[in-house]
């Protein structure tokens, strides 16, 4: 049983080039775009809430209506307290991406290693130590992380998507491990 299928040479291209334009992204408008990620992340709590209070209001066929009142009122104090609490805001992104991060970074290590092609397996395990060290960093100290984040992040996707770029072009692996 396979854990885990190497992508596509297009795929890790797309990857490369979304990965460059964020981290360019992020080095030219670091704080617009941490306060715009910020409340973004609120409001989305805010509306799902918003949402999921009134669905029993045009959701009839619904059973769990006050479950879904009580889960709607939840995410409308929530989103409102973040809105208003950008900074704790912050420090909960920073605990989600660091838990992407070490995820990520395991499943590329772990394609690193199963991967057959020397170059394009060291570039794997390099994206995915990477990815792990800075989860880890971002988990330990989220307050000072959080205020260096958005550059680090910035150089981090610049960095990998180069890796990928490089990796799609010219190291992708000539036959897929098995």
């Amino acid at each position: 049983m396979e854990i885990a299928v190497l992508p596509t040479k297009n795929a890790i291209l797309i990857r490369a080039i979304v990965n460059i334009g964020l981290g360019l992204t992020l080095l030219v408008w670091p704080g617009a775009t941490l306060l715009v990620l910020v409340y973004a992340f609120a409001l989305n709590i805010l509306l799902t809430g918003i949402s999921t209070f009134f669905e029993p209001a045009y959701e009839k066929s619904s059973k769990g209506s006050l479950v879904h009142v009580v889960l709607g009122l939840v995410g409308v104090v929530a989103g409102i307290f973040l809105v208003a609490r950008p900074e704790l805001t912050g420090e909960i992104i920073a605990f989600l991406i660091a838990i992407w991060l070490i995820v990520s970074g395991v499943v590329d290590t772990y394609l690193g290693i199963i991967t057959k092609d020397r170059g394009s397996s060291l570039l794997f395990v390099l994206v995915g130590l990477v990815s792990v060290l800075f989860g880890i960093y971002v988990l330990k100290s989220p307050l000072s992380a959080i205020l260096d984040l958005v550059n680090v992040i910035g150089i981090y996707t610049v960095i990998v998507g180069i890796a990928l770029g490089i990796m799609g072009l010219v190291l992708y692996p000539k036959t897929k491990s098995k």
